[in-house]
């Protein structure tokens, strides 16, 4: 089983981004503004010339009838579509790819001030981050590609509900396969590597793992190390 990715794929030149949720995109000679389904810098991999694939929608109400869905770096595909993460986890718990998940989930559980990605019934209960990664150094992936003040204050949330006697666990969703690791990019934004870190010695799981990927489906594939 994997997740599908909707709309016929049709492949482009990025040329720039305008701003976080365009991009425009040369397709069969002719300029076109698209859709950026992933708000990160992407500044690594989205440079003019690079090899993109869309997908196309259908739907007449959309503004713009292609979404920037995965961009070649280096001969290798990566997804940037980070709304699919969830779907991508939950569907390998559902079909048995994630063994240390039993029980009923529950998606966008509220905690806090904070929604979280799922609860997994049990006693005590466990909740679940889930973060979409994207950036690739040197055959490690890394999160976030950009400061995130929402991702510091989820897992600062998480580390709250396990000292009040829930379990927790943070999964780093690698939308690439051909990475070795995952470590956080401290570079980018070291207060979110100090809440992982933080997580981790309190005995929240963070876990990582690499994706199958096909123009048409994603699916989880192998976990990798978390290097701290």
């Amino acid at each position: 089983m994997a997740v599908p990715i909707p709309g016929e794929k049709v492949k482009g030149i990025f040329l720039h981004r305008p701003n976080r949720f365009q991009a425009v995109v040369e397709i069969d000679g002719r300029r076109e503004v698209v859709h950026v389904p992933n708000t990160g810098r992407m500044n690594e991999m989205l440079h003019p010339g690079t090899e993109v694939v869309l997908s196309r929608s259908d739907n007449p109400k959309r503004k713009h009838p292609f979404s920037l869905t995965f961009v070649n770096k280096n001969n290798h595909w990566i997804c940037i579509h980070s709304a699919l993460a969830n779907r991508v986890f939950e569907e390998a718990v559902l079909n048995g790819r994630v063994d240390w998940v039993s029980g009923k989930m529950r998606r966008e559980v509220p905690y806090g001030a904070s929604r979280m990605d799922f609860q997994v019934e049990g006693d005590p209960a466990t909740l679940i981050e889930v973060k979409c990664v994207t950036y690739e150094e040197d055959g490690i992936a890394k999160f976030p590609d950009a400061p995130t003040l929402r991702g510091q204050k989820h897992i600062g949330e998480l580390i709250r509900a396990a000292e009040e006697g829930y379990r927790g666990a943070v999964v780093l969703v690698v939308f690439m396969d051909f990475v070795t690791s995952f470590t956080p990019h401290d570079g980018i934004d070291p207060l979110l590597g100090a809440k992982l870190r933080e997580a981790a010695s309190k005995g929240i799981p963070v876990r990582a793992y690499t994706c199958s990927i096909r123009f048409d489906a994603i699916r989880l594939a192998r976990e990798i190390p978390v290097v701290f």
